[in-house]
């Protein structure tokens, strides 16, 4: 153990005009919250939307310079620590794609190419001992972070848990006012993260309104934390009016999803099932059609249902009639 906290105390930071980067300490604080909340548990460290948010939280809490919050720099560049704690497996066959500096290029970039880290079988120990953990957190905080530590020990209000209100409360002419002009202030990498993490939130938030439960089918199935067989889907898309707020969404079941999107069913003003009327269904017994007409299962809190004004683009959209 003793020489492993030594390692995650001499990390190599990047020098820039802000001061040493942040974001390796930041990463392995996001790293341990997720062995923390059961998302990791093994040598192998996925780039997921997950820690992603971790990150994102840990950065805002801690970071108080003009640095760049980008995920991908840290995930990539922990493989060049000498003691090999942190090590990146790319997919078979792929390379990965760095710029003049020796960088990553991109998130995206970075998902395309890696599998995912492998951790040390030392660090991977560590990280499932709980006392372990308490032990690396305590001296990445005092090393890298001595002046904020205490954020973190005073019930804090994380990034994550802003979006989520926001999505959940805000309405949704403020929620894109707001979405847009963040994203004006933001680098391209910046954007990037900012809608992959957003959107996290948002099908999380979705899910957990319908109770991990289809709108349509009410199909609801459980298999572990980490397995959910319905999706968080988009009313009007994002892309058309930054609409991640909770009444833009409804929880489908993949195929109903997929149906949804490409118009194949929608919604009435009154929340009934609307197949539409060319949809040849050969089997409606047990296809889509079965549901024609048929009732919404709706969220519990009248707040959170979907908004009818979204449902009538929709229908325009895919011309319903």
């Amino acid at each position: 153990m003793h020489s492993l906290l030594l390692q995650l105390t001499s990390l190599r930071q990047g020098i820039t005009k802000f001061g040493l980067a942040p974001h390796k300490p930041i990463l392995l604080l996001a790293l341990i919250n997720g062995f923390e909340k059961g998302y990791l548990w093994g040598k192998e460290v996925p780039i997921s939307e997950d820690l992603l948010t971790s990150f994102h939280d840990y950065w805002k809490l801690l970071v108080d310079t003009e640095h760049d919050a980008n995920f991908s720099l840290p995930f990539f560049h922990l493989g060049s620590e000498k003691s090999g704690f942190w090590q990146l497996k790319p997919y078979a066959g792929k390379e990965i794609p760095v710029t003049k500096s020796n960088s990553i290029k991109s998130y995206k970039a970075l998902c395309q190419t890696v599998e995912c880290a492998l951790l040390s079988d030392e660090l991977a120990q560590a990280l499932q001992n709980p006392v372990q953990r308490i032990e690396l957190k305590v001296a990445l905080l005092e090393r890298y972070f001595p002046n904020k530590a205490s954020n973190l020990y005073k019930s804090p209000v994380l990034y994550s848990e802003v979006i989520k209100k926001d999505i959940l409360y805000d309405p949704a002419e403020n929620y894109a006012r707001k979405v847009i002009r963040k994203f004006e202030q933001m680098n391209v990498a910046e954007r990037e993260e900012e809608l992959i993490l957003r959107s996290h939130i948002f099908r999380k938030a979705v899910l957990e309104i319908y109770d991990g439960r289809c709108a349509i089918s009410g199909m609801k199935l459980e298999f572990g934390n980490n397995v959910t067989m319905v999706d968080a889907c988009h009313i009007v898309p994002f892309a058309d009016a930054q609409g991640d707020t909770i009444t833009n969404g409804i929880a489908l079941s993949p195929t109903l999803h997929r149906a949804f999107d490409r118009g194949l069913v929608s919604v009435s003003d009154d929340y009934r099932v609307l197949v539409h009327p060319r949809l040849t269904d050969h089997f409606p017994e047990v296809g889509i059609r079965q549901f024609n007409r048929q009732e919404l299962h709706l969220p519990q809190d009248s707040r959170f249902y979907p908004s009818p004004e979204k449902f009538a683009q929709h229908r325009q959209r895919f011309a319903f009639g």
